[in-house]
């Protein structure tokens, strides 16, 4: 967990921490936040009390046991605000509507050829006004934006997938992003879509409590994101942890993770044959590439653990999984520390869940830029 600061110049970056720390532990105690934030019980109390009186914790209990009186349990306040979450796949559109607390209100997903940007945000609008036209007057007014995870480079790896130029030339456009706030006429977040996905499990899932993480997300293509200090990394154009360009050795020299983690290549398969072979071969396959970019990340970075996730379904999650700690452990070097492999609790839908965090994300988690705002701004 990140430390706080008791300087009276940075009260905006404290109550973050707080929020932060409250919905990475799905609740605590005012003495909880003190210990594990390092900030006074003092300060602690003062900014617990704060945020619910501005609405955005709420008292979800007490906690017996031990000496002194009870502690009372805060939690976020999930009526507090709402938003949208819209993963763009390169062959499904799925929407999905938050509460402050991250849980999932309604869900709308169906498959597409290839998405084009203006049927895209058609589709977005119709969605937001359907979900917000439910919600009562004052839960409307609570509405903090929509958050959109796609790939970075969604037009390209066309052959793959039998998308043709055209198809993907307007995804390109410099403007995708304006027209896409246009569109909408609200605020808009952008963020790739692994990173979104890792965001779902850091904040919602698997990740609460872990702080350092590879997250590999199983689908059409495999995508990924990373987590470090218990935050998203970035890097220095969005796209640290873009998996599918991993090289990986094939018995006639190389060739890319994507070609051998993702469903495409494995549905392009089926009916050609024994399709539980089919399925056991490429789940063999794809665990001898994951566990071959597990050992050169953690080499490198160090890793509390890995994350598996995705549209696979559980037993095949499970299968992949033991595969893949099989397989390092064949191939692992002797000074080399295993991380944990753990299976995502998200799923298919993390990518949305993720966008629709993000708006929560941005305004609600630490960071050192708030610590450059006054305790007035």
């Amino acid at each position: 967990m990140a430390r706080g600061s008791n300087s009276n110049g940075v009260r905006r970056y404290n109550e973050r921490l707080v929020l932060s720390t409250i919905r990475r532990l799905d609740g605590a105690s005012k003495a909880d936040l003190a210990k594990i934030t390092g900030l006074s019980p003092q300060a602690a109390v003062r900014i617990v009390e704060g945020l619910e009186a501005d609405g955005l914790l709420v008292v979800a209990g007490r906690r017996t046991g031990g000496m002194g009186q009870p502690s009372t349990i805060y939690k976020i306040n999930g009526d507090n605000g709402f938003t949208i979450g819209v993963e763009i796949g390169r062959n499904r559109l799925t929407c999905v509507l938050l509460n402050f607390d991250g849980v999932v209100l309604a869900t709308q997903t169906h498959d597409v050829a290839f998405p084009q940007p203006e049927a895209v945000i058609a589709e977005i609008a119709q969605f937001a006004r359907v979900q917000l036209a439910a919600l009562a007057p004052e839960r409307r007014e609570a509405f903090l934006g929509v958050g959109i995870a796609m790939p970075w480079f969604i037009g390209e790896w066309r052959d793959e997938i039998g998308v043709s130029a055209d198809q993907a030339k307007d995804w390109g456009r410099a403007d995708v992003e304006a027209a896409f706030r246009s569109g909408l006429d609200c605020p808009v977040f952008f963020e790739n879509d692994g990173n979104a996905a890792a965001l779902a499990e850091l904040l919602c899932g698997v990740g609460l409590g872990v702080e350092n993480y590879l997250y590999f997300h199983i689908g059409t293509f495999v995508g990924g994101g990373l987590v470090l200090g218990g935050q998203i990394h970035q890097g220095r154009h969005g796209n640290a942890a873009a998996l599918a360009s991993m090289p990986v050795p094939t018995p006639g020299g190389r060739d890319f993770l994507l070609h051998r983690a993702s469903l495409y290549s494995l549905e392009a398969r089926l009916g050609s044959g024994d399709d539980a072979a089919i399925r056991q071969a490429w789940l063999e396959d794809c665990a001898e590439a994951i566990a071959f970019v597990t050992v050169g990340a953690n080499s490198l970075l160090d890793l509390d653990a890995v994350v598996l996730s995705g549209a696979l379904d559980e037993a095949a999650l499970e299968t992949l999984g033991q595969l893949v700690e099989g397989k390092i452990a064949a191939s692992a070097p002797r000074d080399f520390f295993t991380p944990s492999l753990l299976r995502g609790r998200i799923g298919e839908v993390a990518p949305a869940m993720g966008a629709g965090l993000l708006p929560l994300y941005a305004s609600y988690t630490p960071n050192l830029g708030s610590l450059l705002k006054g305790a007035d701004d």
